[in-house]
Formats: structure tokens, C-alpha cells, sequence
């Protein structure tokens, strides 16, 4: 390594400084959807635990899905915020009741300790909805929630974006997505920051064809004033240029980083959550490959300890200024919404009044990013079919492996504002491909459908190169 490889690791050294200036340890900080609490081993049975008490008390927990899907009014929509205290949440009943919510979208960040496991995120989740089914006094729909992870007990709270809508024939679609940091030997402050954090809310709902009338109610936090308001406003500037509207509002105000937004936006089709039509001979097309976050890890490990970065290049024949470029396209590549795909699947999407047809419509959509392949899985359990995986199409199959067998990254297949699983007939995938190109994406043919009745998903013996994490490897037959 040359005087060329001393300046990066000076550089990214000086980066560490200035985050631990800043009181953040970067290395404490998830790097995207990596922040998410464990959807296996704890998100899921925790939520499934909890569910049927609390619709007793009035509060339905949607089925999971990548956007919350509901008839509104468009005009009529108005989403009020609230921020709560993680182990004493104060509701407010009477503003709650004056505001008459249907839904909300949920955002926890938790202390480590409460996402350990099942009961003690179950406990504190039940605490909190409770509470809000209690002071709504009437039903109130969860349609989307999104839960992540922090190192400090200080930073825990819930944040709710409560929506009231007249109900009417259009369809709004709603999500949240918010994420710590994306890249960390990055300024924190930068405009790419920011970009991937948006792009990765909206991400949700360009997946279920929704792109319209954007509207982003923005999450942001971080440790000064200066830097909350260049987050705020690198966050204005991107949805901006999307054309869609930023629309400021109550935030956490813990003083730790985050970045993201709950964001709506207008569906002109029924939504691709046609999971009862999925039949046997169905493909399942990647709009690109995936994996990003390995990459960027890597990077980190490689520039935090010269012998990784040794190992890297000797095992690999990968160089640290090779990573650079991989890493920093990378980032560029999550930081692109992904609206051409959102069209793509909008144009093959029922309309509100129309009966879906295997023969024109996408069947089923889902979001590649933090759980990564295991997203088929989820597909294979909401659709009851067997599906057979047949290509893991990685950006970088090598530093992924890479990342795997170092212990760098639980799961190397995950990503942020990742690619687009769609699930359609052989003529519908064929036409997809040809669009997806036009449109200059990189798509994958990625497995088919074999069977219905059963759960189940067949992968590559290969896939053990990717993932680490036994509780999703066990998910999958190897083969």
C-alpha cells in the first residue's frame, strides 16, 4: 500500500474524529436498513403475541406489507405528529380525539437491551398501543410501522403520524423508513445522506406503483443544531427536485442521528398484494442486483484496520481504492429514487374498478432492503406457495462472501432503497424486463414459482457464502 492508500486511511481517520466530535461513535451507528429491529427473532413474534389483545381494545396491527394501501380522498388527508417517551408514553386523549384518526404510521426507535428479544420489545410495544386504543376510544388501524435500534437509552421514543381522510374511491399509499446513517466515512451533513434516507421512505411505496402527488413528512435528529438544520435541509432540496412536497413538522429531538421521513403518495391501480392469484409457473424478476450494504461495512472494516484491508486484497484481489469507487457508487445508487420502476409497475396494474388478470398484472411486489433475499421468503408465507430460487444476483458477490465469512455483516444479501422483487406470469415478467431496460435498470430473472399449498423456498447451496444469520439461513433449503 502506497502514499495513496496513507491518505485514505488519514482521511477516514479524521472522519472518525469528527463524528466522535460530534459525541456519535460511528461505529455504533447501523449503517442503513442494518438499523431495523430483527424481523425474525423478534419483530414478528413479538407483533404476533400481542395482536389479538389489542384489537380487543380497538387497535388493528395491518398485515405486513411494504406500504400501507387505504381509499381516501386525497384533498381530505391531514396527518398530525406526535412524539412519545419510549417507557412512559403520554398520550394525549383529547387531542386525539378532536383530530378522529383512522390510521397511523408508527416509527420506535429502542434501546438494544428492549430488541434483544421477543418479551421485552413485545411488552413495551403493548404498553404503547394500549395506550393510544385507550385514548382514541374507537377503531384505529396501524398501517405501517417501522422499528429501529439505538446504543443509547436516551434516545428511545415513538413517533406517530396519526392520518384522518374521508374515505372516497382513490387510493393513498403511506410508509416510513428511517435510518441512523448511510455511510459513515461520509459527512454526516451531506447531501447523499439525506438522499439515500428519502429515497430508501419512498422506496415503499414506488414498490407498490404509488409515485403521485408525493408528499414527505420528514424524520430528522442529530446531535447539533447546525447539522439538524443541514439534514433538514439537504432532506427540502431532494424532495424538491422529485416534485413532491416537504412538509415539516414535530421531531424526536433526542440528539442522535436519523434520517428519514413518513411519506404518502396517490396509487391509480390496485395494489400488486394479489397473493391469493399467485399460481405455479410464476417468475420472480429482480429490477437489479442487491447487497449494498456489505460493501459499504467492508469499506468501514478495511479503513479501520489496515491488516482487514491486507486480507481484503490478498483474499479478494479487491485494493482499497477499487472498495472506494464500489462503495461510493454504491451510495450514488441508493441515493436514486426509483420512480421508473414505480411507473413500470403502476402501467401493469389493475385499475380501482378492475378484476386483476395473471395474463396483464403484476401479482405481487416487494422492497429488497434490510432483510435482503430473505424477502422471498415473506413472499413464498403471504402467497402459501413453494418457489424455487435459482440466481442471487449481488452487486459484488465477492466482498459480500467477503463480509460473510469475516463476521462483518449478519446478512450480505441486504441493502437500502434497494432493488424491487416483482412476481408476475412469464409474459407479464417478459414485458417488465424489456421496460426495465429501456428504462436503464439492470434486471435479474431471479426464481420461479413451483408449487401452491406449502411455504416454502428452495436456494442455492451457495447462499451460505451470504448469510451468517442462522435464523434466516434456516428459512431456506439449501440445495
Amino acid at each position: 500500500m502506497g502514499l495513496g492508500y496513507d491518505l485514505l486511511f488519514r482521511e477516514f481517520a479524521e472522519r472518525v474524529e469528527y463524528y466522535r466530535s460530534l459525541g456519535v461513535n460511528p461505529f455504533s451507528l447501523a449503517t442503513g436498513c442494518a438499523v431495523k429491529v430483527d424481523l425474525v427473532d423478534v419483530l414478528y413474534p413479538a407483533l404476533k403475541s400481542i395482536r389479538s389483545e389489542l384489537e380487543v381494545l380497538g387497535l388493528t396491527i395491518a398485515p405486513r406489507r411494504d406500504a400501507d394501501v387505504f381509499s381516501a380522498d386525497p384533498g381530505s388527508l391531514r396527518v398530525l405528529r406526535e412524539v412519545y417517551d419510549a417507557e412512559d408514553p403520554l398520550v394525549d386523549a383529547e387531542r386525539l380525539r378532536a383530530f378522529s384518526p383512522l390510521r397511523a404510521i408508527v416509527l420506535a426507535q429502542v434501546h438494544q437491551s428492549l430488541a434483544s428479544g421477543p418479551e421485552p420489545f413485545r411488552e413495551v410495544v403493548r404498553r404503547f398501543y394500549s395506550r393510544i386504543a385507550e385514548a382514541v376510544e374507537g377503531r384505529i388501524i396501524v398501517g405501517k410501522g417501522h422499528s429501529i435500534v439505538s446504543a443509547h437509552s436516551k434516545s428511545q421514543f415513538f413517533l406517530v403520524d396519526y392520518v384522518s381522510y374521508e374515505r372516497g374511491e382513490a387510493l393513498a399509499a403511506a410508509n416510513n423508513d428511517t435510518i441512523q446513517i448511510i455511510d459513515p466515512a461520509e459527512d454526516p451533513g451531506s447531501p447523499r445522506q439525506a438522499a439515500v434516507a428519502v429515497a430508501n421512505s419512498l422506496n415503499d411505496l414506488f414498490t407498490v406503483g404509488a409515485w403521485r402527488n408525493i408528499r414527505v413528512y420528514p424524520v430528522y435528529d442529530a446531535p447539533s443544531v447546525g447539522l439538524k438544520s443541514r439534514i433538514r435541509a439537504n432532506m427540502e432540496s431532494y424532495v424538491e427536485k422529485l416534485g413532491g412536497s416537504f412538509v415539516d413538522t414535530v421531531q424526536p429531538g433526542r440528539g442522535s442521528l436519523l434520517m428519514g421521513a413518513s411519506v404518502f403518495a396517490e396509487l391509480r391501480g390496485k395494489p400488486p398484494f394479489f397473493y391469493d392469484r399467485v399460481e405455479p409457473g410464476m417468475e420472480l424478476l429482480a429490477t437489479r442486483p442487491f447487497g449494498e450494504l456489505a460493501i459499504i461495512n467492508v469499506y468501514m472494516l478495511a479503513m479501520l484496520d489496515r491488516e482487514i484491508a491486507g486480507e481484503l486484497e490478498a483474499q479478494t484481489g479487491v485494493s482499497v481504492g477499487e472498495l472506494l469507487e464500489l462503495k461510493n457508487s454504491v451510495v450514488d445508487l441508493m441515493a436514486k429514487p426509483n420512480v421508473e420502476v414505480a411507473r413500470v409497475i403502476e402501467g401493469r396494474l389493475p385499475g380501482v374498478g378492475e378484476d386483476f388478470n395473471p395474463k396483464e398484472h403484476i401479482a405481487v411486489t416487494t422492497d429488497v432492503t434490510g432483510p435482503g433475499i430473505y424477502v422471498i421468503k415473506e413472499i413464498a408465507e403471504l402467497s402459501n406457495v413453494s418457489i424455487r430460487v435459482d440466481e442471487i444476483p449481488l452487486i459484488s458477490p465477492v466482498l459480500s462472501e467477503f463480509a460473510t465469512r469475516n463476521f462483518i455483516i449478519p446478512n450480505a444479501t441486504a441493502g437500502t432503497n434497494g432493488a424491487i422483487v416483482i412476481l408476475a406470469s412469464k409474459q407479464v415478467i417478459e414485458g417488465v424486463e424489456e421496460e426495465l431496460r429501456k428504462a436503464g435498470e439492470s434486471p435479474v430473472r431471479v426464481g420461479l414459482v413451483v408449487s401452491r399449498g406449502e411455504a416454502r423456498v428452495k436456494a442455492p447451496q451457495k447462499l451460505r457464502k451470504y448469510i451468517a444469520a442462522k435464523s434466516y439461513l434456516k428459512e431456506f433449503e439449501l440445495s
